[in-house]
């Protein structure tokens, strides 16, 4: 079931999102129309923001990546966490919109405060919007997200490289040690090796790319359906990790 929430999820998240800000700015402007309004849609808000943030909480890392012909990658899914999150923060935001004590509040505490919240929800929404993904290339991994880009050729991975975090709950993705000149667009931290994921098993993951670096004539072939059941069979057969994953 949980595999089925992330798949819908992934598929219609965008639509998820708009749904998600229309009945969030209803709910707050229903709020300050009657003290009963208000009681009945408080209570609402606060139960919705709940569910989507328990929602957020889980965190299906399926061992599979999206195959995008059309594109020439191997990609992970768009993250179901990260749409539940940026729509428990529109509900939050909602709370304190709809609050009929607005004025007192932005009195008491200063605009600095209720500004950064929105912004911050602002962040979350465009994020989950646009998505977190990781791509397996021909010509090498690239990562996306809200703050840019970092593109890593094959060829600036030593052979063996990467090795999959020891502890997946503490580490959100392998560790790019990088032997090589890398590409980077945006704000992305200039230090940073370690890819974010929370939408694919991360032993998977380094696998599949430390594959890929041991093997470069499998590389121009990337975003084929049949690499990709070669690259499943090869991984499943001949696992290069420490496994603990299993394809379906």
């Amino acid at each position: 079931m949980l595999a089925a929430i992330s798949a819908v999820t992934a598929r219609y998240r965008r639509q998820i999102l708009t749904v998600a800000l229309v009945l969030a700015v209803i709910l707050a402007v229903g709020r300050r129309l009657s003290d009963l309004l208000d009681s009945i849609l408080d209570t609402a808000t606060l139960l919705a923001g709940m569910l989507a943030m328990s929602l957020a909480l889980l965190r299906p890392r399926p061992a599979g990546l999206l195959v995008k012909p059309e594109v020439r990658a191997f990609a992970t899914e768009p993250s179901m966490s990260q749409v539940y999150m940026a729509v428990g923060f529109m509900f939050l935001a909602s709370l304190l919109l709809g609050a009929r004590g607005l004025v007192e509040v932005v009195e008491g505490l200063s605009m600095v405060l209720p500004l950064l919240f929105l912004v911050g929800v602002g962040v979350h929404v465009a994020g989950g919007w646009r998505g977190v993904s990781v791509e397996l290339r021909p010509d090498g991994v690239c990562q996306r997200d809200l703050t840019g880009s970092l593109m890593v050729p094959w060829e600036a991975l030593a052979p063996g490289r990467p090795l999959p975090a020891r502890s997946p709950g503490l580490h959100p993705g392998p560790d790019l040690r990088t032997t090589g000149p890398v590409r980077r667009r945006g704000i992305l931290p200039l230090g940073r090796r370690r890819l974010r994921i929370d939408n694919v098993h991360p032993w998977f993951i380094a696998d599949a790319i430390r594959h890929y670096v041991d093997h470069p004539q499998h590389r121009a072939a990337i975003g084929e359906p049949a690499e990709y059941q070669r690259l499943l069979d090869a991984l499943r057969y001949a696992p290069t990790g420490p496994g603990h994953w299993h394809t379906s």
